[in-house]
């Protein structure tokens, strides 16, 4: 979507928005290029939805801001070339790529020579390739679902405890994550991974349902299962995690 189609899209509120944001973003750095995203961009926003814009400049620096334009709150990711060529191959190695998905999915409103739509292109490149994690970055998810499996299977005496509850959805998000990189997937966004799983495995997404809605006993046999079906373990497995040959520097040492 080009920027001048997205203007006639928006609800006007949203469209003052982006017009006063794209006016005061002067005062912190003026812009070499800019994408916004999000669920606004994309046609679905819901009550606390906010505008997701990355600007593209030519210092060495990166910041962050949240502010709200004509009452819309936005997120702001200023970066450098290089922070966003880091942002883009690090999270999605780790297979969370955030910063990717917004410059691929978001809409370019303003580019001076070229640079945020080579970076759009470079985004989009990246996450067909997928996260791509090798089999010890895949242990050490494995490792850390199956504690926080472990940790929420511990509350025998109060299944329905605050805490107990809360260690589930812990373990069930562990869980989640780990299903979508052992299949070479990036992890879907946080408020539809269930849905997506329902898709792809309707009785295993049912397990997981039960483990964050059932009672005590019954969410944490709904869990066991789901543990064993994406993990092979309920808990603690036997791991070496090999050796790290130095430590990393001291930061001001």
């Amino acid at each position: 979507m080009s920027w001048a189609a997205l203007g006639e899209t928006l609800q006007p509120r949203h469209r003052q928005a982006l017009d006063e944001l794209m006016a005061w973003l002067p005062q912190i750095v003026e812009p070499a290029g800019v994408v916004v995203s999000g669920s606004i961009v994309r046609g679905n926003p819901g009550p606390s939805s906010d505008l997701d814009v990355v600007i593209l400049h030519d210092g060495a620096w990166r910041r962050r801001v949240q502010r709200r334009f004509n009452g819309v709150p936005a997120e702001l990711f200023f970066n450098s070339r290089a922070w966003l060529l880091h942002a883009i191959h690090n999270e999605a190695d780790a297979g969370r790529p955030v910063m990717a998905h917004m410059l691929a999915t978001g809409v370019l409103v303003t580019d001076t020579r070229g640079a945020m739509a080579d970076l759009q292109r470079l985004a989009a490149e990246r996450l067909r390739r997928g996260p791509g994690l090798d089999e010890p970055a895949l242990t050490r998810e494995r490792y850390a679902a199956a504690t926080l499996v472990e940790d929420a299977l511990d509350f025998v005496v109060e299944p329905d405890a605050a805490d107990a509850v809360q260690a589930r959805a812990l373990a069930v998000e562990a869980l989640v994550a780990y299903h979508s990189l052992r299949q070479g997937q990036f992890l879907p966004r946080p408020k539809e991974r269930l849905a997506l799983l329902s898709q792809a495995d309707p009785a295993l997404a049912a397990r997981l349902r039960l483990a964050l809605t059932g009672a005590g006993g019954q969410a944490s046999d709904a869990l066991r299962a789901a543990s064993d079906q994406i993990l092979g373990v309920a808990g603690f497995f036997e791991w070496d995690s090999g050796i790290d040959p130095s430590p990393p520097p001291v930061a001001g040492g």
